[in-house]
């Protein structure tokens, strides 16, 4: 028993002798510790800075279009346009930033927005075309045919605005299709002016009275468009039916100038056989716009190019070109064959 315990003894101290000091790789190992959680943690920003970057990118990609079960009703009234939806993105950035990649509004947006762009700077070649071939125009002679080419600017800058800006919201969508809305009356309106002016250029009377008559009607019809009762389920008749009745009045002062002048001559002053075709033009492009051909022929195949609302901005387009045309060939043919006093003194300037 005692030599086991002085064994014991004796034993101890051999292992003590090396005085390895234990403490010192504490602090290093702390150390070690604090720099491998700062390099972790620094990882794990840069790692979510990359996602977050990458959900950016993504969010500008097709690769978050929504299906139509994804949606809302307000958003989605469509039922044969299955896919290409933005998400709601409660701010104008992002709305604006879908421009740049396809979705099924993007045809709907560009066939408007080049158009609004070409009426612009069109306004602009207008002018000097103008003065160089009719140096004797008045002032108002040239304003009419501005009116016509800025309220196409209007028209299709507000109609592609809308279409932009539809994801954004409920609230701003149903204040942006009103606004889409007054553009088209201000189309037709400003539609008229011309063809009234050159027409009824000898004849002020009725030319002020049939101004009038747009005029207030226009009127009219843009308050109902901003105020009125916005309801897609009776969009025919609270919406289509007011534009087409403006529209076909046009034919009043027709029948009226019909009786004031040959047909011949009157066609040639005003123009009058291009708005035929301006007429067949937007007709045809309503007809596709309330039957949602083709996209109802065959739905999901349409959802991003050949709906039926971008063959109806198309003919609009196309009826609004053919308008402008017959405007300059009723311009040029008043200013050849002058009727009255006034505009063949203006004529000799």
């Amino acid at each position: 028993m005692y030599r086991g315990k002085t064994a014991r003894r004796e034993a101890t101290p051999a292992v003590s002798i090396e005085h390895r000091p234990p403490p010192l790789p504490v602090k290093p190992s702390s150390s070690s510790s604090s720099l491998a959680s700062l390099a972790s943690a620094t990882s794990r920003r840069v790692s979510e800075a990359g996602l977050a970057a990458t959900a950016a990118a993504a969010a500008a990609s097709s690769t978050l279009l929504l299906t139509l079960d994804k949606v809302p009703s307000w958003y989605g009234e469509n039922p044969y346009i299955r896919t290409g939806y933005r998400p709601v993105f409660a701010a104008a950035a992002p709305c604006f930033r879908s421009w740049t990649y396809l979705h099924n509004q993007s045809g709907n947006i560009y066939t408007h927005l080049v158009p609004g762009v070409v009426a612009t700077l069109g306004n602009a070649a207008l002018a000097a075309y103008l003065s160089a071939r009719y140096p004797g125009a008045t002032l108002a002679d040239r304003a009419v045919l501005h009116v016509y080419l800025t309220a196409c600017a209007a028209c299709f800058g507000l109609s592609a605005a809308y279409h932009t800006l539809l994801c954004h919201s409920r609230e701003l969508a149903d204040l942006w299709i009103r606004l889409d809305y007054v553009g088209i009356s201000l189309l037709i309106m400003a539609s008229f002016v011309p063809g009234l002016y050159m027409g009824f250029y000898c004849e002020p009377g009725l030319l002020s009275g049939y101004l009038g008559a747009i005029f207030v009607m226009g009127a009219f019809n843009s308050y109902l468009s901003l105020y009125g009762k916005n309801d897609s389920k009776d969009w025919l008749t609270s919406r289509l039916l007011p534009f087409l009745a403006l529209s076909l009045s046009a034919f009043i002062p027709i029948f009226h100038a019909v009786l004031l002048f040959p047909y011949d001559q009157l066609q040639k002053q005003s123009g009058l056989n291009y708005y035929y075709l301006e007429g067949v033009c937007m007709l045809t492009g309503v007809a596709f716009l309330v039957s949602r051909f083709p996209e109802c022929w065959l739905p999901g195949r349409f959802d991003i190019w050949g709906c039926s609302h971008q063959i109806f901005h198309c003919f609009v387009v196309l009826g609004s070109l053919s308008h402008f045309v017959g405007i300059l060939s009723g311009y040029d043919y008043n200013y050849t064959h002058p009727r009255c006093g006034i505009r063949q003194a203006a004529t000799e300037m």
